[in-house]
């Protein structure tokens, strides 16, 4: 189902309709949560921060997410769109307000697969080179996965489905087996459950501060949203999705991020947070030896997996956006024969190769993925803060019948406070260089999205506007049997 102007006819073909279902659109978020690279970029700074107490954080963090996801989650089950929180926040705030997150939502996460790909080519050329002497340029490596995922994403819906899948049971395998192993070959300290307990942190504030980053760690949840149209019965697969992978990985982090402390050892735990290799590979090298390179592996696929997740999701977002001429039309042109958004998955391999080359040369490829994951933290506020806004306003006017107090009021008040308090904590005191530039890179961002929304306004365009209207009317007419 399109949403769009109402009765408005369109002479190209839309999305592949009917095409995947809850499977498909569970690893849709897990892979755009990412669960490798959150566990094993998270685990050093977590413990760095928090001590034996590093896993509780995930806990809270999980918590707080779920807090969030459950209230804007509902949304979904009103507003089956290619524009996720773009719809949603057109037809419940308004569509200024709806513009802007689309905006930023899009091109945030359109960057990401270029970041994401540059640290992950960092990766694999240094341990490459210091494990077997192999010396391949990380550009050669951004380059290759980058273009692999552009004809993924190029080649349709039902592809990308089978490739997340593929990848995310694969990473997800290979890190829980190295937890479990940790927990089997335990280091000194031996098992210990003290970690599930917050009292256990070294200090207050740097469990705070952990948990801020683990918070981070499970964006990418809404990231079924944007397959609605291609995915069956999307009123209630979505929601669906969107609430078990986050169980799922709430589960996965919290468990795995133990299991490696405890295989690392909790009396040595400082020897962790100050480790210069990535303390996944230490402790693989320790119990698995030469199969320590299933866990670069998971890494790499984890990598992959998110950058394919990334571009189905702003791929989708900037086709919504065209349709309703928020954006040019020629981005959302449709392949005649893979049903996608060809012309916006082409602009996205561009914007990725932009900021994995360039970002990478201009502040290295490893700081490139920090700096936009600051950014990404300031764009997920706005986004979720508004997102609860829309639920507010949408269940105390239009659906005031489906009110429910705490999980359309209560929620969304807590859940923005404390995407405040995360803004907070990931700003003040300001991050070294480059990654201090993140506030920087965000009102860039903000301006420009402000630069075009007025041009907008006076281009006397109306598409944009009246989506918000259609959507509401939309769902008086047929969201009322959800």
């Amino acid at each position: 189902m399109i949403i769009d102007q109402p009765g408005k006819v369109y002479d190209r073909p839309g999305l592949a309709g009917n095409s995947v279902g809850l499977t498909t659109l569970v690893m849709q978020s897990v892979a755009q949560i990412a669960p490798a690279v959150g566990v094993l970029t998270t685990i050093g700074f977590n413990t760095q921060q928090a001590g034996l107490g590093a896993p509780s954080t995930y806990l809270l963090a999980f918590v707080i997410a779920m807090v969030v996801a459950t209230s804007l989650s509902q949304l979904a089950k009103f507003f089956p769109s290619a524009g996720g929180f773009y719809t949603y926040v057109s037809a419940t705030v308004g569509p200024s307000s709806g513009f802007m997150v689309g905006w930023i939502y899009s091109w945030f996460v359109a960057a990401i697969p270029g970041a994401l790909a540059s640290y992950t080519a960092f990766l694999l050329q240094g341990e490459l080179k210091q494990q077997y002497g192999i010396n391949i340029p990380w550009p050669i490596f951004v380059i290759a996965i980058l273009l692999f995922v552009a004809y993924i994403g190029f080649r349709g819906i039902a592809v990308s489905g089978k490739m997340l899948t593929i990848f995310s049971i694969a990473e997800m395998i290979i890190v829980l087996a190295l937890a479990i192993t940790g927990i089997a070959a335990p280091g000194p300290g031996g098992i210990s459950v003290a970690g599930f307990n917050p009292a256990s942190s070294t200090s207050t504030h740097g469990f705070y501060i952990a948990v801020v980053l683990s918070i981070f760690a499970f964006t990418g949840w809404e990231g079924a949203a944007a397959v609605a149209e291609e995915a069956r019965n999307p009123r209630k697969t979505i929601p669906r999705a969107i609430l078990g992978s986050l169980i799922l990985l709430g589960v996965y982090y919290v468990f795995c991020s133990w299991g490696l402390q405890i295989g690392w050892g909790t009396q040595h735990l400082s020897s962790l947070a100050s480790s210069t290799e990535n303390p996944a590979f230490v402790l693989a090298h320790r119990v698995w030896g030469a199969g320590w390179v299933l866990v670069l592996l998971a890494l790499l696929n984890s990598g992959i997996a998110v950058c394919i997740a990334c571009t189905v999701d702003s791929t989708r977002n900037w086709y919504a956006m065209a349709r309703a001429e928020a954006l040019p039309q020629w981005v959302a042109f449709i392949h005649p024969e893979h049903r996608t958004p060809a012309h916006a998955v082409f602009a996205q391999a561009a914007l990725a190769l932009l900021v994995g080359l360039g970002g990478g040369w201009l502040v290295g490829p490893d700081n490139i993925f920090y700096l936009l994951g600051t950014v990404g933290t300031l764009v997920y506020v706005v986004v979720y803060t508004l997102g609860n806004i829309g639920v507010v306003r949408f269940f105390l006017t239009v659906r005031r019948q489906d009110f429910n107090p705490i999980i359309h009021l209560i929620f969304p008040i807590i859940s923005t406070v404390a995407l405040l308090v995360v803004a907070y904590y990931s700003l003040v005191p300001l991050p070294a260089p480059p990654v201090s530039y993140a506030p920087l890179v965000a009102a860039i961002l903000l301006l420009l999205g402000f630069a075009v929304l007025l041009k907008l306004r006076r281009s006397g365009k109306q598409g944009w506007r009246t989506l918000s209207k259609a959507v509401v009317e939309l769902d008086a007419k047929g969201a009322s049997a959800v």
